[in-house]
């Protein structure tokens, strides 16, 4: 039997809107590969602070949690680069 369920469903369902969305001032957690997004997922102290994944590679923080998020990151041995959005 095959299971074809996501590795990430458990720990960050997709984010799967009705109709497109825009998304604004929305804070996004990056990172290089699936196997990452999992391991960070899986973390309480980081995982609690994502909300969905966009992809396998991006996911929506919590609005509001920024900074303890990033500071579980620090704390997890992680080095995180913030980027600040540009106002129109």
């Amino acid at each position: 039997m095959v299971d074809s369920a996501h590795p990430l469903d458990p720990f960050l369902p997709l984010l799967q809107a009705a109709r497109p969305a825009i998304l604004s001032n929305a804070t996004l957690l990056e990172v290089q590969d699936l196997a990452q997004m999992l391991e960070l997922s899986r973390d309480p102290r980081i995982g609690r602070h994502l909300l969905a994944r966009l992809s396998d590679t991006v996911a929506i923080v919590d609005p509001g949690a920024e900074e303890l998020l990033v500071k579980a990151l620090r704390t997890a041995g992680h080095t995180p680069r913030t980027v600040k959005g540009v106002e129109p």
